[in-house]
């Protein structure tokens, strides 16, 4: 009965390292902007990783008497304080704070899901999908749906939107992730559904290129969407990653795209003004002043909603974002566990509200590995309604 007490304390205190690890992971890539510095500061997490994992066998030598490294976890978490004694300690406080955020950010009054279709374009595509992959042990991993797309609409019931805009349409998507290792044919079909839900507006929020050489990947994609109050981009941290921001950028141009990285837009919609606003930090320009806007209706593209409390205090109606993923992979009653922001999985996808301010974190089409299971890649038309009391 005591070893298998040790051994339960024991996995307790591993995962409470697990989830340090994991802690300072996400704080990492969601605020480091230099990528060189977030690759030294990830290599540093990964090997505390594996010297948290050794430790107990370390001390295992270095006591007096041989001791089990199940027993010396079991003794740190029992009867002394130790470095798994605080893991635990925070494991259980990050278990119990993501269960407050679940119920604070649950708002059913702001948005509907209205319909969803999931389509298997890997199948569709056959074995060309993964046969063309330029990283196909990834692609071909069982279970993996990063071949899927779920494409669903969502009414967001907004306080401030004008009569006028009842009803208005943005089709938003992000975190491409043009790498070669979903084929083209896919982004062919993505095109597609783009079309096919036929937006007032269409938004992309970043993450578009990985791989410079691929930019007419891009061009393919996005030269022949259109909508009828225009196309709209903010860039992300991997389009400035190997230095092919300002390319990307001028060929997102090129094909009729309108940039708002770190600018702002005046439109007359529906014959209402609306701004529409970019932000792109923390990793490219600075934010954009809207200090002397006058709009009845407000927009901000921002690749990652870490930046959603400033978006908070400028006011804006609505925020779209992405680069979250959703996690990628979300495991069951416990959802995602890596998500790369400040505020760990908390906003990696979904619909929350403030005050009168909406945010919808996009789940993303792909991402830099290709692994997705529980997380369908997704693009979604978001359907503007006004909030009725």
């Amino acid at each position: 009965m005591s070893l298998l007490v040790d051994l339960s304390l024991y996995a307790l205190g591993t995962l409470g390292h697990v989830a340090v690890c994991v802690t300072a992971l996400n704080r990492v890539q969601g605020s480091v902007a230099d990528h060189l510095v977030e690759k030294a500061l990830k290599a540093g997490v990964y090997w505390w990783a594996l010297v948290g994992l050794c430790l107990p066998i370390i001390l295992m030598f270095q006591a007096e008497a041989l001791e089990m490294p199940w027993a010396i976890v079991a003794g740190q978490l029992h009867t002394s304080w130790g470095y798994f004694t605080l893991a635990t300690a925070w494991l259980v406080l990050t278990g119990i704070k993501r269960v407050v955020q679940i119920q604070l950010d649950r708002c059913p009054h702001a948005w509907k899901l209205l319909d969803s279709k999931i389509l298997r374009l890997d199948d569709e595509l056959g074995v060309s999908f993964r046969r063309e992959s330029e990283r196909r042990a990834w692609v071909s991993v069982p279970g993996n749906e990063v071949g899927h797309l779920d494409v669903n609409r969502k009414a967001l019931k907004l306080t401030q939107l004008p009569e006028r805009l009842d009803g208005l349409t943005i089709t938003h998507f992000s975190d491409l992730h043009i790498t070669g290792a979903i084929v083209r044919p896919y982004f062919e079909r993505l095109k597609e559904e783009i079309l096919r839900l036929d937006s007032d507006l269409v938004i992309l929020t970043g993450d578009i290129l990985d791989d410079k050489n691929k930019v007419k990947w891009v061009t393919e994609l996005v030269s022949e969407i259109q909508a009828r109050v225009g196309c709209f981009f903010v860039l992300g941290n991997h389009d400035v990653r190997y230095g092919q921001d300002q390319t990307l950028r001028k060929e997102m141009i090129r094909c009729g795209w309108h940039d708002l990285g770190g600018k702002s837009i005046d439109l007359e919609v529906h014959g209402e003004p609306v701004l529409l606003a970019g932000n792109e930090l923390p990793w490219i320009g600075k934010v954009p002043d809207c200090s002397s806007a006058k709009s009845a209706f407000s927009i901000c593209a921002m690749h990652t909603p870490d930046q959603w409390p400033w978006g908070r205090r400028q006011g804006f109606d609505l925020i779209l974002a992405g680069h979250a993923h959703g996690g990628q992979i979300r495991l069951p009653l416990l959802g995602p566990i890596i998500c790369p922001s400040l505020h760990g999985v908390r906003y990696a996808s979904g619909v929350f509200e403030t005050d009168d301010t909406l945010l919808h974190v996009s789940r993303g089409i792909s991402g830099l590995q290709p692994l997705r299971w529980r997380c369908r890649p997704e693009l979604t038309q978001l359907v503007l309604t006004r909030r009725k009391f």
